[in-house]
């Protein structure tokens, strides 16, 4: 079977439209690499090559997420300046030049069976690469290239005062990565297991001692919000930390069924704050300014008055506010005054 993201991206071009096929094999990304640099250069909107483990995954039309500092299976490159076409602004994220690409070709047997996006990566797979990635000449990368929000990881503050940001648990997609093409998966049976195992950790501890759990309305975040909290409390519901839209499975489910949802963790719903005033289609849209999102969050977070917040969300959606992507059940702490 063919590795690779379900999804068939568009960039507006000013002489053409790029159009990526549902799966890209391993063959035909190298080919994207290879591509007129010069054709991508004339995007109105720079479009955005994303590679995890040697397979063109999707095109983004605004992102700034690059390479393995805060996400470690998966390598982001801006195809922008025909010149030097695998680069990234001064001061943030990484710069690279062909020398990825020759790598990216030396080590095709190691690609055959690594994970993509949103999977756990083989284990010591994407680690082998990364350190030979790093030894490579005309490479750099900042670690982390986002600033360092959190303070603690896996571990309850001891002051009085802190927000704790969890990932949800393991949904469909992140299991089987042919389930990206399907909107709002739910968490399969493992990562039901993993949430109620987390509820024994840290992030349950962080639940039961919060004045507030918020979550996205996305059905893998509600799913673990709800088994955290063992079906002793009430949510809130935020659709402002939902996923960053890179793939059809970060598309939400419409009110009107959500509020019929019969997966573990969602009994209660309907009675979560903020779900009854939800829009039929309330996730945010590709091409959306992630980063004006991200700001926005943050100044939410700032304006509450309580002092314990819990906010159950994902990886690539907190990688943005924190510099961290986590693990599915990952919970980071933050002193609340750094918001």
């Amino acid at each position: 079977m063919r590795r690779g993201l379900g999804f068939t991206g568009t960039c507006w071009c000013k002489q053409r439209v790029l159009q990526f096929r549902p799966y890209l094999s391993l063959d035909e990304a190298m080919k994207v690499l290879d591509a007129d640099t010069g054709a991508l250069a004339d995007c109105t909107v720079k479009p955005h090559i994303v590679v995890a483990a040697g397979t063109v995954l999707q095109c983004y039309e605004d992102t700034k997420l690059l390479l393995p500092g805060g996400c470690d299976n998966v390598i982001r490159a801006w195809f922008g300046d025909p010149e030097f076409p695998w680069q990234e602004e001064s001061g943030k994220g990484a710069v690279c030049t062909d020398a990825v690409k020759q790598i990216l070709r030396a080590n095709r047997p190691l690609f055959t069976s690594c994970a993509c996006l949103g999977c756990d990566p083989v284990p010591g797979v994407w680690k082998q690469f990364r350190v030979e990635l790093m030894t490579l000449d005309g490479f750099s990368a900042e670690e982390p290239h986002y600033p360092k929000l959190y303070t603690s990881v896996e571990e309850v503050p001891s002051n009085p005062s802190w927000i704790a940001f969890v990932r949800h648990a393991q949904a469909g997609h992140n299991a089987d990565h042919a389930l990206v093409n399907n909107p709002d998966n739910p968490l399969t049976e493992a990562g039901i297991a993993q949430a109620l195992k987390a509820k024994e950790g840290p992030a349950g501890e962080a639940v039961r001692g919060a004045q507030v759990v918020v979550t996205s309305p996305l059905t893998r975040a509600m799913q673990t919000a709800g088994l955290l909290m063992g079906g002793g409390g009430l949510a809130e519901v935020d659709p402002g930390i939902s996923e960053r839209w890179s793939a059809p499975c970060d598309e939400g489910t419409v009110k009107s069924e959500l509020v019929n949802a019969r997966h573990p963790g969602l009994e209660e719903i309907s009675a979560w704050k903020g779900f009854q005033e939800l829009e039929e289609v309330w996730w945010p849209q590709p091409g959306e300014d992630q980063w004006g999102r991200a700001e926005a969050f943050l100044a939410r977070a700032r304006e509450r008055s309580e002092e314990r917040i819990v906010f159950v969300g994902h990886g690539g959606f907190w990688e943005r506010v924190l510099g961290r992507y986590l693990s599915n059940c990952e919970v980071v702490f933050c002193d609340r005054s750094l918001t």
